[in-house]
């Protein structure tokens, strides 16, 4: 059985799993009134570990985000872009939540003689457990374990093939304005089809700083090691606004300092609960 059957099979079953969950939780929604403070995995690479209340939704979204790739031996620079990717995360329990994941439109043009691809790219499936923290602390911890598959190979689009993937998201309250978030993992994929399995370790760290009641910033830096390939990285930095309760705006732009990172990845998103 090969990798790409298994994660086809894993998304499946999961979906037809989530049902019942899913529809009990709506029917346990928790009060408008008693919802935590809104959080959100975006606007940097670091997913925090903190999960949806019960019965609700929450909705981020990668409005347009553009990539550039560092030049490669023969001096070709691959350019990307993605539009609409969005995080769909359901709240099943006080600690639980299950997220899918869809990028809808995509496209690479990976510079020289070689064509442009464009199309739908990858569906994610995620679930996504609280440890201790997600009412208060100072500390708060998660796992996040996720499974990735393309949703159309041919486009060239999203992970050649299922990639496997689990995350373990910590977060510590600095006090004042500030807040650390920290994620390391494992990430069991291949470059391309022909080539072998390998595992990475992705790392984070990024430090959150509140700047108004409606403002916030980000310093980030991510990284992705091991694996039999060159480690990479970048420094990431961005802005959110804060509209209401529910609604949140974001923007930001990531520098490759090392390895494959793209040298270049501006962004627009938004975030809203339901």
């Amino acid at each position: 059985m090969t990798p790409t059957l298994v994660g086809q099979m894993v998304v499946g079953a999961a979906l037809v799993l989530s049902v019942a969950p899913i529809t009990a939780a709506a029917q346990a929604a928790m009060p408008r009134d008693q919802l935590r403070d809104l959080t959100t995995d975006r606007p940097d690479t670091t997913e925090s570990p903190f999960t949806i209340d019960p019965g609700h939704v929450q909705i981020e979204t990668t409005l347009f985000g553009y990539a550039r790739a560092p030049r490669d031996g023969s001096g070709v620079v691959a350019e990307s872009f993605e539009v609409a990717t969005s995080n769909l995360r359901i709240g099943l329990t006080r600690a639980l939540e299950v997220d899918v994941v869809l990028h809808p439109y995509g496209g690479v043009a990976p510079g020289g003689p070689a064509r442009r691809l464009h199309g739908i790219g990858a569906l994610d499936l995620r679930a996504k457990v609280n440890i201790w923290g997600n009412d208060g602390g100072p500390t708060a911890l998660a796992v996040l374990p996720y499974v990735s598959v393309a949703l159309d190979p041919a486009t060239g689009i999203g992970p050649p093939d299922a990639l496997y993937s689990v995350l373990v998201p910590f977060a510590v309250d600095l006090g004042g304005r500030f807040g650390l978030g920290l994620n390391t993992g494992l990430t069991y994929r291949r470059e391309e089809r022909a080539a072998s399995y390998r595992l990475r370790v992705p790392a984070t760290a990024s430090l959150a700083v509140r700047l108004s009641d409606r403002v916030g910033g980000y310093y980030e830096v991510a990284a992705e090691l091991f694996g039999g390939t060159d480690a990479s990285a970048s420094l990431n930095t961005g802005l959110t606004y804060r509209a209401r309760d529910t609604l949140q705006f974001d923007a930001g732009i990531g520098f490759g300092v090392a390895g494959d990172a793209a040298t270049l990845a501006p962004f627009l998103g938004v975030t809203a609960r339901f």
